[in-house]
């Protein structure tokens, strides 16, 4: 008996074609492994540890800034009944905040303002162009609240910032 091989290696190229295509087809189903970005967090001051929160995460070249009250190290209230006081506290503390993750007020996206008072908060917005350039302003949402985390607290800002 003669064997054909160009019948046989048909046959077997046959009976193999659906078990490449289904591994083809396995392969293509699954997404790559992506790495894990790396995060870290930062504190202001000891007292956050206790409170549950931390002032800012870093998620790759992203940094966010949780709103940022007018408080010291220890997290006394700093210029009660000041807004100008408080808004400047608040920008030292999201400078050290920026500076801690390697970052700068150059580099912050997305600025959102929260008060209790809007019209003093206007009156002193001139203020933010202390440490922002004014060709390179964020994206700012001015919010007024009823009250915040304390009744002292009459501003606080939060901040998203991208490192170079």
């Amino acid at each position: 008996m003669q064997i054909d091989l160009r019948k046989a290696a048909r046959r077997m190229i046959a009976a193999a074609a659906p078990l490449v295509v289904a591994a083809l087809v396995a392969s293509c189903d699954s997404a790559p492994e992506q790495p894990s970005r790396f995060r870290s967090t930062y504190h202001l001051g000891e007292y956050e540890t206790g409170l549950g929160y931390s002032q800012a995460v870093k998620v790759g070249k992203t940094v966010y800034v949780a709103m940022t009250l007018p408080v010291d190290t220890q997290g006394q209230l700093i210029s009660p009944d000041d807004m100008a006081g408080q808004l400047g506290a608040v920008y030292t503390n999201i400078a050290t905040t920026l500076k801690a993750n390697g970052a700068a007020f150059e580099n912050v996206a997305v600025e959102r303002i929260y008060t209790t008072d809007m019209p003093t908060l206007i009156k002193l917005a001139d203020q933010r162009l202390k440490v922002y350039s004014k060709d390179n302003l964020p994206a700012v949402s001015f919010i007024e609240v009823k009250h915040l985390a304390d009744p002292g607290f009459l501003v606080g800002v939060e901040v998203v910032a991208e490192l170079p």
